[in-house]
């Protein structure tokens, strides 16, 4: 089972200490000042020493670390592995990983947490998440993409777009004109761009929830994770000025509309760049109008606009590709089969929140997903407008928006017990402590729950990592009854370990539209499994 891991409460420095870097390598936790070179091989004059035989004879590998992150360079015959691939070329960590030495399956582990606070981290993290595997660079200028670790993984062959189907010069043209660039407060505060569609003459932007409000409720269950970036107080417009010139920033906009489970918000413009207020009814702006989602086939042609950040460039970019099939919602929360539409149209972190075109130039999707597959696939995903319909009609109409998809929270959701056990009756009775074996049942007792409340629940290993599958997503689900026990059955084939992994382990129960921690965090222990009496006897693990 693959882990995805950030940092500990006991690793987070405390007021008025200097960050440092974590390293844990042959099951001992080891601390090193910010700039140190750390050395890891089977060298007894490194700074990191191993006794394994597939860690390189002198040194293995280097990390080095700044106040921004760290960077590990693989320097060995056998290679680094960061979850079974293999690392070329240096590793930039923003986040705790969990890297084999020698071999990607049996090599030994080398735990990295970067210098960096837990909010730091826990911002990182959620990037990724939103973002899939395309690691984020400097975020000024890049969005964050959505819901990485939940949808489910696609596979295509990649096909060049017929150019009979592409839009003409002047279609396209007009498309360029009504794609924006959208930042998080002024362009000298901004900490994030994304992009975003003019649908309207009046200044209506359609683009991701993640751009306009990032704690948007439900964007947390798509995402898998509570995700930390504020909402902004409002976004600066940038329009372009030609399709080799940058943009320019022209006016200010607010939410009006915004649905975190589809990941999909509707802005408006209500003043100058320099805020000054402007009506809309004075605008008359450039814009898209909204094309048939049901009507798309598969090897139809289509066009992608906006403002990646790996362009490195303030002018818009577009990318052809096709339709390449239609995927349905991973958490099954929407029927409709045509939740996200797969293209072999390029989207990068940035394109987010853009537009999709048809030939005709209409608009029949928003950028929003990169999700990696096996070796070099990826799989680009757009968010059908079909399932923004609400949010522009109520944004049009002037009235409020709210979301119908998922259950709300009532308040009165508890969790009195979480423990772990050999089974799940220790595990739901709140047992603290077992010694360790093939296996564990992590269980969380709860009651007060409305039916159908989503949860994610937060298990943090004794290296600083979390639980997930093997596609980097923590449990989660919906809750079955108004109360009862969930629990988990994790054996240690699952950690790539023979018995489970010795320490402290951390339980949190986050649960409602934006993951809200239900109860107190729950600290349970794993010893060391119970040593035989002299006579040949055997004792029972304790807490069992």
């Amino acid at each position: 089972m693959a882990t995805e891991t950030e940092i500990t409460a006991a690793r987070e420095p405390g007021p008025g200490q200097t960050p440092v870097l974590v390293t844990r390598l042959g099951g001992q936790q080891r601390i090193f000042p910010v700039g140190a070179q750390v050395r890891v091989g089977r060298d007894p004059a490194l700074e990191l020493v191993s006794v394994n035989p597939l860690v390189s004879r002198q040194c293995h590998g280097v990390i080095t670390s700044d106040h921004g992150g760290a960077t590990y360079v693989d320097r060995s015959r056998r290679g680094t592995f960061l979850d079974g691939k293999q690392v070329s070329g240096p590793l930039r960590i923003t986040e705790s990983v969990v890297l084999r030495l020698g071999d990607p399956a049996t090599g030994e582990e080398l735990g990295i947490t970067p210098p960096l606070t837990s909010a730091q981290i826990a911002r990182n993290h959620g990037r990724r998440i939103l973002g899939g595997r395309m690691r984020r660079g400097a975020i000024v200028g890049v969005a964050v993409a959505a819901a990485a670790g939940l949808a489910t993984y696609g596979f295509f062959a990649l096909r060049p777009a017929s150019p009979a189907g592409n839009p003409s010069a002047s279609v396209l043209r007009h498309a360029e004109a009504a794609t924006v660039r959208l930042l998080n407060g002024t362009p000298a505060d901004a900490t994030y761009s994304g992009s975003g569609t003019l649908i309207s003459s009046t200044g209506l932007i359609l683009t991701n929830a993640h751009v306009a409000q990032p704690r948007a409720p439900g964007l947390a269950v798509t995402a898998g994770a509570p995700f930390p970036e504020a909402n902004p107080p409002f976004l600066t417009v940038q329009l372009t000025t030609g399709p080799s010139s940058p943009v320019a920033a022209r006016y200010r906009a607010k939410t009006v509309a915004v649905d975190g489970y589809l990941d999909l918000a509707v802005v408006q413009i209500y003043a100058t760049a320099s805020g000054r207020p402007v009506s809309p009814g004075s605008l008359h702006l450039p814009y898209l109008t909204i094309g048939n989602v049901a009507a798309l086939q598969l090897d139809q042609s289509l066009t992608t606009l906006g403002f990646p950040g790996v362009a490195d460039s303030d002018s818009i970019t577009v990318t052809s590709g096709v339709v390449s099939t239609f995927v349905p919602d991973p958490l099954k929360h929407v029927t409709d089969p045509r939740f996200e539409i797969e293209t072999t149209a390029r989207i990068a972190h940035g394109n987010s929140g853009g537009a999709a075109i048809d030939s005709a130039g209409r608009l029949i999707g928003v950028p929003s997903l990169t999700i990696p597959g096996e070796g070099s696939d990826v799989s680009w995903r757009l968010r059908s407008v079909a399932e923004a319909a609400p949010l522009i009609a109520a944004a049009r109409e002037h009235r409020a928006y709210q979301s119908k998809i998922l259950v709300r929270s009532t308040g009165t959701e508890s969790v009195p017990r979480s423990g772990v056990g050999a089974a799940s009756g220790a595990a739901c009775a709140g047992s603290q402590t077992m010694a360790s074996s093939a296996s564990a049942v992590f269980g969380f007792s709860f009651s007060g729950f409305p039916r159908g409340l989503d949860y994610v629940a937060q298990i943090t290993l004794p290296d600083g990592s979390q639980l997930s599958d093997g596609n980097g997503n923590p449990p989660q689900g919906t809750i079955p009854a108004d109360s009862g026990c969930l629990y988990f059955h994790v054996t240690a084939a699952d950690l790539q370990q023979a018995t489970m992994p010795v320490g402290t382990y951390q339980l949190v129960l986050l649960a409602g539209p934006s993951l809200t921690q239900v109860g107190e965090t729950t600290v349970v222990h794993i010893t060391a499994p119970a040593t035989p009496p002299a006579g040949g006897g055997s004792s029972s693990g304790a807490g069992n």
